[in-house]
């Protein structure tokens, strides 16, 4: 791990926090794209005097330099999200209409086999109207079909119905919010679902077919115990919506229902998994880093991509890359770069809960997570006076428990002081239980997970029996998180019923806490700069004062 220092030296990171800041200035300031112009006339002026700077020899012109280039980045960033949204200032005044659009089917909710109404969300590829603006655009769907057919996979459908945006500001804990943390827009209803305007692409139908076989491959074994093949499959596919309302509700007070999304825990496991199997096939390590890549990915096309996936994905091609031109790992540097390329992907992404969650957990855990962490370790010393290599079994033991549990509550920690603002403000959810249920919860759903991976391993070679046992090792690991999780939040105080007084309370209180933590960091977090007590402070503070239980 890089000094402090070091990691502060990240050049993606000083583009990523002007770049956020002007899309949210664009967000929260919408104009017409015509207006844009201006802007962007002003970027290229400041870049070109950043640049002229940047040749300039003198003791001031560093500063100056640095504040032109952050200039020109954010008013960049706010005019490109204007491009890219022209009608982001009139989401909420566009009155519903009705339309016919060709749209690509991404993905179809669950429903009854022979219910009439089918949901899903989807990719509009062309329109009936001159409203080009739509082109492009996800929407979430519910149409009526026709009962032999369903649309699956990513075929383009005929669709006619009512299409209406959503609010800017949607009900908390809504459909409408759901909705719009996907980074959805519009939403059609009441519709009909034509002809078939294209088949699949042969890669999708692949894909389909490959997420079919590997849902039945974790089911052999557990055909008697739906309930935990359930668990099992919505933790290794992302599949949450096979998920009971009492489980999603179980795992989401506890805190602990992010091991069903498909994240930078399946993904970390997954990838050193792979990477050791193809270690041990004496495949060369250029190789063994691009093929571990190469199947990660497809894994994320099998299990739906989301933006912790993504996010973790490409943390590890960065780190890789990094590894292959053998510089020094950075892993904040590598976190800046996913999360520039996410945003310049889809600006959007950056007011939706899966982003602010995924990225705020990974940078407080590398900021504060690991000094923490040190700190807790190099005062750990169990036997002080005997000599380590004097040391018997025993001894080695504890020491390895009690720096496991050290790191495992310094990391719980961080990621709680992270994650708090986001979930009461996103899920109306203050849950302190999660600090003693991730403990526990995470250890055994990486044993889960490895299980899975065995499991899909030993059926891709056609290890049926031996596939079935892995899986039912996994099933004994999933029966006791279940049982635990489900009686575990019928405790008191494990977790409060709450909401912001004000909106903006919730992303302010993100960035306090971030910001807090940075500063710690750029002060090497010593106590004259607060130390580690400075985001538990801000915490608190927004707890006590801009909170309201119940």
């Amino acid at each position: 791990m890089p000094s402090p220092t070091a990691q502060l030296r990240a050049p993606l990171l000083w583009i990523l926090f002007p770049f956020m800041a002007g899309l949210t200035a664009a967000w929260l300031w919408p104009m017409p794209a015509s207006g844009s112009f201006p802007v962007v006339a002003s970027a290229l002026i400041l870049s070109a005097v950043a640049t002229w700077i940047a040749f300039r020899p003198g003791r001031w012109n560093h500063g100056a330099w640095a504040i032109c280039l952050c200039a020109a980045i954010s008013l960049g960033s706010f005019a490109m999200l204007h491009f890219r949204e022209p009608q982001l200032h009139q989401w909420e005044t566009v009155p519903p209409r009705e339309i016919s659009l060709t749209m690509r089917i991404d993905r179809v909710y669950p429903d009854r086999p022979q219910a009439r109404n089918v949901s899903g969300l989807g990719t509009i590829v062309a329109t009936s109207d001159a409203d080009d603006s739509l082109i492009g655009r996800r929407i979430y769907f519910s149409a009526l079909r026709r009962i032999s057919k369903s649309p699956v996979g990513s075929g383009s459908y005929l669709i006619s119905g009512v299409i209406e945006a959503l609010p800017r500001k949607p009900v908390p804990a809504s459909f409408d919010d759901y909705l719009e943390n996907l980074g959805i827009r519009q939403k059609l209803t009441r519709g009909k679902i034509g002809a078939e305007s294209s088949s699949p692409t042969a890669f999708r139908k692949f894909c389909t077919r490959v997420d079919a076989h590997f849902g039945r491959i974790l089911s052999l074994g557990l055909e008697a115990h739906p309930e935990v093949r359930s668990l099992y499959i919505a933790m290794l596919l992302g599949e949450k919506a096979v998920l009971s309302p009492d489980q999603q509700n179980a795992f989401m007070r506890s805190g602990t229902f992010h091991i069903f999304s498909i994240s930078g825990l399946h993904v970390g496991i997954i990838a050193l998994a792979l990477h050791s199997v193809l270690r041990l096939l004496q495949i060369p390590r250029r190789a063994t880093m691009a093929l571990s890549l190469l199947i990660l990915w497809f894994y994320l096309e099998v299990t739906g991509i989301n933006s912790p996936a993504v996010r973790s994905f490409l943390m590890i091609a960065f780190l890789f890359t990094s590894q292959l031109f053998r510089l020094s790992g950075n892993p904040l540097a590598a976190l800046s770069g996913a999360a520039l390329v996410t945003l310049l992907i889809d600006p959007l992404q950056l007011f939706s809960a899966g982003f602010q969650m995924s990225y705020a957990v990974v940078a407080a855990l590398v900021v504060m997570g690991v000094p923490l962490t040190r700190k807790n370790l190099d005062r750990w010393h169990p036997f002080p006076l005997l000599p380590r290599p004097n040391w018997e079994r025993r001894h080695k033991i504890i020491d390895w428990g009690g720096r496991s549990l050290l790191g495992s509550c310094s990391a719980g920690w961080v990621a709680f002081l992270a994650s708090t603002p986001a979930g009461i403000g996103y899920f109306q959810l203050f849950s302190p239980g999660s600090l003693i249920a991730n403990l526990v919860i995470i250890p055994l759903s990486s044993l889960a997970i490895i299980g899975g991976f065995l499991s899909l391993l030993a059926g891709l070679l056609g290890l049926a029996s031996l596939s079935a046992l892995f899986n039912s090792s996994s099933a004994m690991t999933i029966i006791i998180m279940d049982w635990l999780v489900q009686h575990g939040t019928r405790l008191p105080c494990v977790y409060f019923n709450a909401h912001f007084t004000h909106a903006w309370l919730a992303p302010l209180s993100i960035i306090a806490v971030t910001a807090c933590m940075f500063a710690g960091l750029a002060g090497g977090w010593s106590r004259r700069c607060g130390g580690y007590w400075s985001p538990v402070v801000v915490l608190a503070v927004t707890l006590i004062f801009g909170v309201k239980f119940g």
